[in-house]
């Protein structure tokens, strides 16, 4: 399916199951979960130099909590995609926390193609428009676009549109210094929820 304009400020996409759309164009795909240590390639740390697509395929992201793909990580239930250069961000928003979600790289880098399933809720399609997305205000490597941090980001538009089944995700242990408990290693500790 490719996607008609929203109305503002998003339309509900009316199918179930396995939803499939085309026709995207998009070198960005973001995924909220609050650290760049997590989905390291998709969160909102889109700045970081890692945080670059995959060759030419078809990925899937997996039903748990794998660093790298685990989709529970997730802090919201929205995802968004869109082309660095441009000034429109496509997102979704799902009433329930996603299980399922695929998209297709092509030979050119863009994302062509998303799948998701809507777990027999629903999900809706919106797009926001924002003037520089790689504009990044106080250097944390989040564009403002992403940041929750600032006024008129994406996240504090659809932010009253986020509440889903339970807390999802994954959340930083930190000291109560606040400081991020850290192994010999060098990896951080977090904590489900």
């Amino acid at each position: 399916m490719i996607l008609p304009l929203p109305s503002a400020p998003f339309s509900r996409i009316k199918a179930f199951g396995d939803i499939t759309i085309d026709g995207l164009n998009a070198d960005t795909l973001v995924l909220q979960t609050g650290h760049p240590e997590l989905l390291p390639k998709y969160n909102e740390y889109t700045l970081d130099t890692d945080h670059t697509l995959p060759a030419a395929g078809t990925y899937s992201f997996t039903d748990d909590y794998e660093s790298n793909a685990g989709i529970r990580h997730l802090q919201r239930n929205w995802f968004a995609v869109y082309d660095s250069t441009g000034s429109t961000v496509d997102f979704f928003i799902q009433s329930y926390r996603p299980e399922k979600l695929q998209f297709t790289v092509d030979s050119s880098g863009k994302i062509t193609k998303i799948v998701m399933n809507s777990r027999n809720g629903v999900i809706y399609h919106g797009q926001f428009y924002y003037s520089n997305l790689t504009r990044d205000s106080d250097s944390d490597l989040i564009p403002d676009v992403l940041d929750s941090s600032v006024t008129g980001s994406l996240p504090n538009f659809i932010k009253s549109h986020t509440s889903i089944d339970g807390t999802p995700g994954t959340k930083v242990l930190l000291l109560s210094s606040g400081n991020e408990i850290q192994t010999s290693n060098g990896y951080t500790i977090f904590v489900r929820v």
